[in-house]
């Protein structure tokens, strides 16, 4: 097969399917077509994730069965279709059903492409490529995000709707790229029993591995508070008198440097352990929800950008390639599928918690709130990883210890 070809293209469907022209403008997109609030909005948000907790591990199990490149561009279709009802929404139950259709798409999108990648690499023996390859389709995803969520901005003035539109049609074009992939060799396995009870034995499996849990658990919980970071970035410019057309600048910006550090934390390998890396992230991640909390201003703008889009962008890597290590094909795909749940289960009740207390209280309480749910749930991690540390960590913290001795 044509592993260098189907990188570009990989490359190429993440730059077009996170062109979102609408990201930095939909809290006011709400606002003005349809009348609705930012707690409005985390209800959509809310839906959007109920969707992925109840289809991204049965969307993973299809991956798993089916040619991942028609699951990519079966699920870039349905996403195309969400942000076209986005355009006849009216009010919040239509703008929910919306958000419910992009994340039917997604859950298809999910560990697909991950897998995709991967698998593609294995075909020439070139594994060791994964994450520096992933960090770098990561990276291009966010520049997209950075580069739409400008012109986002500046085109929202002129015509509230054209940011939905140029998203859709960029939809459009990723349906092309995920069509013309090569499918990988690999070792798809048939269902020999129910496929609930299919889909349930292989959560359950991944959910038991001393390892592979915690990963689960622990990115889940990060990631669900570095997307609530990100969506508070709109709510605190507006707490801060600053226009729309500045959102999509700022946002922009952020993405940027979210690309930056996917495609660089490969250079971290063999120096931090996967381990270290994501406490790190926790603990920026954390810090930035305080720092910004304490006086709306440009400090806090730049704390929630470092805090959302950058701490996802040098996490996402570590987590997949730590995930694809311990799985093998016939399961990648549901495993990478059950991470991505795990970030939805636990954004629907958090999201709700934050959306009231973002109304009654403001964003900075909300804000402080955040904090504490990442500090009482890294306690409870920090009790989980130190149960389920094994030998070869042990190992390679030693070695680790020993090299930067040496300096």
């Amino acid at each position: 097969m044509r592993v260098n070809r189907n990188i570009r293209l990989l490359e190429a469907h993440a730059l077009l399917v996170n062109m979102m022209f609408a990201i930095p403008v939909v809290i006011p997109y709400y606002r003005d077509e349809m009348g609705l609030s930012f707690r409005d909005f985390l209800l959509g948000e809310a839906a959007f994730a109920a969707t992925l907790v109840l289809l991204d591990v049965p969307m993973g199990w299809v991956s798993d069965l089916w040619q991942r490149k028609l699951v990519l561009a079966l699920g870039t279709l349905i996403e195309l279709n969400g942000f076209i009802l986005l355009l006849a929404a009216h009010g919040l139950a239509t703008a929910m059903l919306a958000q419910v259709l992009i994340g039917v798409g997604i859950c298809f999108l999910n560990g697909t492409n991950t897998a995709l990648l991967y698998e593609s690499l294995m075909a020439e023996g070139r594994e060791a490529e994964y994450r520096r390859r992933e960090g770098r389709r990561n990276g291009f995803g966010l520049y997209s995000v950075a580069a739409a969520s400008l012109l986002g901005g500046m085109l929202y003035p002129r015509h509230h709707r054209l940011p939905v539109i140029l998203t859709g049609a960029m939809q459009a074009l990723a349906i092309l790229a995920a069509g013309l992939l090569d499918e990988p060799e690999r070792r798809r396995r048939r269902s020999e029993r129910h496929p609930l009870a299919d889909i349930a034995a292989t959560t359950h499996y991944a959910l038991r591995h001393p390892q592979v849990g915690l990963i689960i658990v622990f990115a889940g919980v990060l990631f669900c508070s570095t997307k609530l970071i990100m969506w508070t970035q709109q709510p605190y410019y507006i707490l801060m008198g600053l226009k729309e057309n500045v959102f999509g600048l700022l946002m922009g910006t952020g993405f940027v440097l979210g690309g930056f550090s996917s495609q660089l934390a490969y250079r971290l390998d063999g120096k931090v352990v996967t381990r270290n890396a994501l406490v790190l992230a926790w603990a920026i991640a954390l810090a930035a929800c305080l720092g910004a909390a304490v006086r709306p201003g440009w400090h806090g703008v730049a704390l929630l950008i470092l805090g959302g889009s950058c701490i996802w962008g040098m996490a996402t890597p570590r987590v997949t390639e730590a995930i694809n290590r311990y799985v093998d094909s016939a399961r990648r795909a549901t495993v990478l599928s059950t991470q991505s749940l795990c970030v939805s289960l636990l954004f629907i009740p958090v999201s709700w918690v934050m959306g009231r207390l973002s109304e009654s209280y403001g964003v900075r309480a909300m804000l402080v709130a955040l904090a504490g749910w990442l500090g009482l749930a890294g306690l409870g991690l920090a009790a989980w990883s130190r149960r389920s540390r094994t030998p070869q960590d042990e190992q390679n913290e030693t070695a680790l210890k020993a090299c930067a001795s040496d300096f």
